[in-house]
């Protein structure tokens, strides 16, 4: 006997929500009579042909979690890190906002067309496998019309919460949602991988107030970058230059503090550190920032307390 989830109920700043949508405007196309003289031969092949069979049979890809690949070394002439900006052409030639006609004051909910493409296996919940089956729906994004997106909302099927709010433009923009094709996520991960951080991941912070220990409850959450493992290692070693090798016992106690598979946290930090240590160490080093999110520093002084390595 299938188990009744409980209904829940929307808050009525979310049911408020205006949604407006904007159709294009319809194009009036000459129907022309087919004939042998205007077809060409391909169209008036017998459909039971084993050529057009074969051409109809569907391509079948999967998604596949791509790893970040490691920036790139920096040549000794390069001042600055080289941008990552790859959408800002992104659609046909000589598009324009569609939306930039309107009242500068106007709110605009724009429906997102692929939010299955969504890399809802960056959400550390998910990647852990404690909410396996989180699938995100009904993605929209919101905008004034002749400005940037500033925020993008989408409903959660089957996970911790039931709706998520992005307002961080560093994901907005790495997700593809920027000018022209503010409806449209990256469908390649190469794409979002090439602008997120190192193997960046999302966790969600349920917003203040929100219960999630009640079924009933419609629970809302934002969705933030979590902190890479190896700034928790330094904070561990209260180091920002360490000089001994990670231990596994360290990143065992990390997944717990972080709770993720000690295997992920494992591969992640062993991974800066051959970076840090490798023939472009010093690039990496004083790269942080980019490549991290951050570039922790501490007090001189500082004392490590080795963890037993059998923990």
């Amino acid at each position: 006997m299938g188990h009744v989830a409980p209904s829940k109920t929307v808050p009525e700043e979310l049911a408020n929500q205006q949604h407006v949508s904007i159709e294009p405007a319809a194009i009036s196309t000459p129907i022309v009579p087919t004939t042998p003289d205007n077809t060409p031969q391909p169209a008036m092949t017998d459909a039971n042909s084993p050529q057009i069979s074969e051409a109809q049979q569907p391509e079948v890809t999967s998604f596949e979690h791509s790893e970040p690949a490691a920036p790139p070394a920096k040549a000794d002439n390069d001042s600055e890190p080289q941008s990552t900006e790859r959408n800002a052409g992104r659609g046909a030639e000589g598009n324009e906002d569609p939306y930039a006609s309107l009242d500068s004051d106007t709110e605009l909910a724009i429906d997102i067309t692929n939010p299955s493409d969504f890399p809802v296996i960056r959400i550390q919940e998910v990647e852990a496998h404690y909410q396996p089956s989180t699938k995100i729906t009904n993605m929209l994004c919101h905008k004034t019309p002749s400005g940037p997106i500033t925020r993008v909302t989408a409903d959660v099927k089957d996970g911790s919460v039931d709706h998520l709010i992005i307002d961080d433009p560093h994901i907005i923009n790495a997700l593809g949602l920027t000018a022209p094709a503010f409806d449209t996520i990256y469908s390649d991960p190469a794409d979002y991988t090439a602008l997120l951080r190192l193997r960046e991941t999302f966790v969600l912070n349920v917003l203040p107030g929100h219960r999630p220990e009640d079924p009933k409850e419609y629970i809302v959450a934002e969705l933030v970058s979590a902190r890479h493992p190896y700034l928790y290692w330094l904070d561990e070693r209260k180091s920002a230059d360490p000089t001994i090798p990670p231990y596994a016992a360290e990143a065992k106690a990390i997944a717990r503090k972080t709770r993720r598979r000690w295997s992920d946290v494992w591969l992640e930090i062993e991974e800066v550190w051959d970076y840090e240590q490798g023939e472009n160490g010093k690039w990496y080093r004083e790269n942080r920032q980019m490549y991290l999110g951050e570039d922790p520093t501490y007090p001189e002084g500082a004392v490590w307390v080795p963890r037993s390595m059998f923990v």
